[in-house]
């Protein structure tokens, strides 16, 4: 695969994503169907597909050996796939159910400054120049969208502001509790397939209503199954194809589409918008993700 192709695939992947949110959105609308129900479904019938297609290569069967022969792994892939996925989906829509896609997302944007601050405090170092500014440009970024530069009133709700930076906490959790499986040659789709499904059947206990029917309404059929081929399966695949032959600088470049894209499709779909400093708030949160690359360049 080209490097172009691979920026387009890892680029698609964010759009996915966030057209999963704006459906999520449309999906509280019409449904009272809990965030933990909508995350229990999402991820069961997902997890099982990626686990169907994962299943066709080697190293699928490989990882499943080496997590065999080596039984403590399963726990760390127990871990990743409840206080990981479960946790960073269920803020993500809890954080939408109260103040919609595009301030959940973009706030939850502010999880490679928190990977930052993570990174300098268990390596006991200094920052690097770019990560210092990245990370003040997303507390700066994220301060100006929810209070539009008045820090006595609150333009997003506060309950949308905590459980986005919880699903960002979560995500930046799940993208550094795994490296060490990762290190030992787990696959990422056997990781990410098995740890949703995994996830998924926990969810069952959380939850009082077992039933599914309810999302085979025909006014949020539509929307559930965006949110499961396309914001979940199809998102995660694109975003595997084209990580492969990406840096993680340029990885990072193409995260952006997923806050913009939600902002973008909000404003198309919802008539969602922002005014001129929560739009500066916005574009602070997207330079934050590449001001990194940007300083290595």
């Amino acid at each position: 695969m080209s490097r172009g192709l691979a920026l387009i695939f890892v680029g698609l992947a964010g759009i996915f994503w966030a057209s999963s949110g704006v459906a999520v959105q449309d999906f509280f609308l019409y449904s009272s169907k809990s965030p933990m129900e909508l995350t229990n479904i999402r991820m069961c019938i997902a997890g099982a597909i990626l686990i169907l297609i994962s299943a066709r290569r080697k190293n699928f069967w490989l990882s499943l050996e080496l997590l065999n022969r080596r039984p403590r792994l399963w726990l760390d892939l127990i871990i990743y796939g409840i206080v990981g996925v479960v946790f960073m989906q269920f803020t993500y829509f809890q954080g939408i159910s109260i103040g919609g896609a595009a301030a959940t997302t973009v706030i939850c944007y502010a999880c490679p400054a928190m990977v930052v601050i993570w990174e300098s405090l268990y390596h006991r170092k200094f920052p690097k120049r770019g990560e210092v500014i990245a990370v003040v440009l997303a507390m700066l970024g994220v301060f100006l969208l929810v209070t539009g530069g008045n820090p006595t009133k609150m333009l997003v709700p506060l309950g949308c502001v905590v459980w986005s930076l919880a699903s960002g906490a979560a995500f930046a959790f799940s993208a550094i509790f795994p490296k060490h499986l990762f290190a030992k040659k787990i696959d990422p789709y056997f990781l990410t397939g098995v740890g949703m499904f995994v996830g998924g059947l926990f969810t069952f206990a959380l939850i009082d209503d077992k039933n599914w029917l309810p999302f085979l309404a025909p006014d949020v059929l539509f929307d559930v199954s965006w949110i499961i081929i396309f914001g979940t399966i199809a998102a995660f695949l694109s975003f595997n194809a084209g990580l492969k032959f990406l840096t993680p600088e340029e990885a990072s470049i193409t995260a952006t589409t997923e806050p913009a894209a939600s902002v973008v499709i909000s404003r198309i779909i919802f008539g969602t918008a922002f005014g001129f400093v929560e739009s500066i708030g916005i574009i602070l949160v997207l330079l934050a993700i590449v001001m990194p690359s940007i300083i290595k360049k």
